[in-house]
């Protein structure tokens, strides 16, 4: 698991963290911008900062990837607050799905660019796996208690489809190539929920 970074004390290492940071988030704004290939000059210059002062920091654009993949976890774990499995379903349904949703349209500029790269790049294939394991680990929380309601035989099955329905797989899928709204596509995916953990529809 990615953990949360933390700035260092040391005055010189906490320089260093913060120019880091400030250059994987110049990465990301620019992935978020629709550049699914920014250069090394580019993230420079929407850091402010000089091209030689990226290769202080990093090796190579791998590294930042890497970095920017982590500050990127970090932002995505402060917007997918947990849903309370103690409240009434249609009411976890509703919030689970109203999370989801703000989750997936923040992070799909970022993912869709990290699938380019990911088949060549293990740095960005290791933290696409944790960013669905985040995700699955929100759907299985929340509905803890439907699943543990499920025949003892069914439960990983039916665990596998409700990571699968509430993915951003299928969320692209909604809003890509069915061209849903995200008011729309959420619908969907609530009524999906509904339909695999009590039938309803």
């Amino acid at each position: 698991m990615i953990a949360t970074a933390a700035v260092p004390k040391d005055g010189r290492a906490a320089r260093s963290f913060r120019a880091r940071r400030a250059l994987a988030a110049a990465l990301l704004d620019l992935l978020n911008e629709g550049v699914e290939r920014p250069t090394a000059a580019q993230i420079a210059g929407r850091a402010g900062v000089s091209l030689r002062l990226v290769f202080h920091h990093f090796d190579d654009l791998e590294a930042i990837y890497a970095s920017a993949g982590d500050l990127q976890i970090e932002r995505v774990r402060t917007l997918s607050k947990p849903v309370d499995p103690a409240l009434p379903f249609q009411e976890r349904v509703a919030a689970f799905v109203k999370i989801r949703a703000r989750v997936f349209e923040y992070v799909s500029p970022v993912r869709r660019a990290s699938i380019l790269r990911a088949t060549s790049s293990a740095e960005i294939s290791r933290r696409m796996q944790v960013a669905r394991q985040l995700a699955r680990e929100h759907a299985l929380h929340a509905f803890a208690g439907e699943l543990a309601t499920a025949p003892a035989g069914q439960r990983a099955e039916v665990a596998t489809a409700l990571d699968s329905v509430t993915s951003w797989e299928t969320w692209e899928f909604l809003r890509s190539r069915s061209e849903l709204s995200v008011k729309q596509a959420s619908r969907t995916v609530e009524r999906m929920i509904r339909a695999l953990l009590t039938g309803g529809n």
